[in-house]
């Protein structure tokens, strides 16, 4: 009963019905308004094209004293421009909206005509606009005089001539708001309030309450281990004695949330942690880490880390690495001390060089 009311009111079908609109945008520069202002004669901008067809023109009509030569506003008309190849029996619908650009470019006093009905120009040549667009009032004087005298008018146009309707299918989504997933805050929270905890992992003498079936589903290590008879799963104790208690943190965190924030500090130990437990993507997360931060004081300490932990990626380019910076390398005492630990590794990159 319930599925099916929650199907029916997410989902219905029906139609959506298109009308195909072209649209028109202008941008008019009047410099030493006053001058307009003084001889009170309306005058016209260029005609100005419209995105979809060149054909029909639009063109504005400014009245510096209102139509009516009030003188108390600023009238701003618009008008369609004679146009070829358009039946003049047509109509055009059109809304249009006006508004002023100051000295900043941004937009101020925007003014909407309802939707209008425009006929050819041979047949009706007057235009929709608005006797009152402007108040001159002392505001609009001082915005004036910020602007040097230039009064700058911006129209903006959506027409068409309804003749191109379609309708299609559509099946509507309702708009319910869909809640942010907080899978991670609240796994986080589980082991930050050591909420229904039923192992503890200790490292250093420091303990860390966690969860057998989160460990288990992250790390096939962890899931062996508790699911076989083990001293771990008997006692639910699991003592980590060869990593520090920061890395055992910062491992738990990314095992219950995904994240590490700690990489630039604890890169080296937490991959050698995730090697231990098969923490594959925490592992190519430190890889990165390391491959992004190598240097000649670091790069053979790297090399021996990515060896020990069998990242070949890593391997490879701590290997390419002293290759082309090998100057610098061969004076450090990490490599020097590499020459007599592992000189099997050490003989790696220089077989390496001899190739290039």
């Amino acid at each position: 009963m319930w599925s099916f009311l929650r199907d029916s009111v997410s989902k219905s079908n029906g139609c959506v019905t298109e009308i195909c609109c072209d649209e028109a945008k202008y941008i008019w520069t009047i410099t030493d308004f006053d001058f307009h202002e003084a001889k009170g004669k309306p005058i016209s901008s260029p005609p100005f094209p419209s995105v979809k067809n060149n054909q029909i023109n639009w063109y504005l009509g400014l009245y510096p004293n209102g139509e009516t030569d009030a003188k108390d506003s600023v009238g701003l008309y618009i008008y369609l421009n004679k146009f070829s190849n358009f039946e003049k029996s047509k109509k055009i619908f059109a809304k249009i909206t006006f508004f002023i650009l100051n000295s900043e470019n941004k937009e101020e006093g925007k003014r909407y005509l309802e939707v209008k009905e425009f006929s050819h120009p041979d047949l009706d040549p007057t235009g929709w606009g608005l006797n009152d667009f402007i108040k001159k009032d002392a505001k609009f004087k001082s915005k004036l005089q910020l602007n040097n005298g230039t009064l700058t008018i911006s129209c903006e146009v959506k027409f068409s001539d309804m003749n191109n309707i379609s309708s299609s299918p559509h099946q509507f989504d309702f708009d319910i708001k869909m809640p942010e997933c907080n899978l991670s805050e609240n796994l986080a929270s589980l082991i930050k309030n050591q909420t229904l905890t039923d192992v503890v992992l200790s490292a250093n003498g420091k303990e860390y309450p966690a969860h057998k079936a989160i460990l288990a589903a992250r790390s096939p290590v962890f899931c062996a281990m508790f699911t076989h008879s083990t001293k771990e799963s008997e006692l639910n104790r699991v003592d980590i004695e060869d990593i520090n208690e920061a890395v055992v943190e910062a491992m738990l965190k990314y095992i219950y949330t995904g994240k590490c924030d700690d990489l630039d500090e604890l890169a080296e130990g937490l991959l050698a942690a995730a090697d231990k437990y098969d923490l594959g993507r925490l592992k190519i997360m430190c890889a990165k880490k390391l491959i992004k931060g190598l240097s000649a004081e670091n790069a053979t300490n790297v090399l021996i880390l990515a060896d020990m932990h069998h990242h070949e990626d890593l391997k490879r380019e701590a290997v390419n690495f002293i290759v082309a910076n090998f100057a610098q390398v061969f004076v450090t005492i990490p490599w020097q001390n590499m020459l007599l630990s592992n000189p099997q590794l050490a003989n790696e990159v220089c077989l390496a060089m001899a190739r290039t």
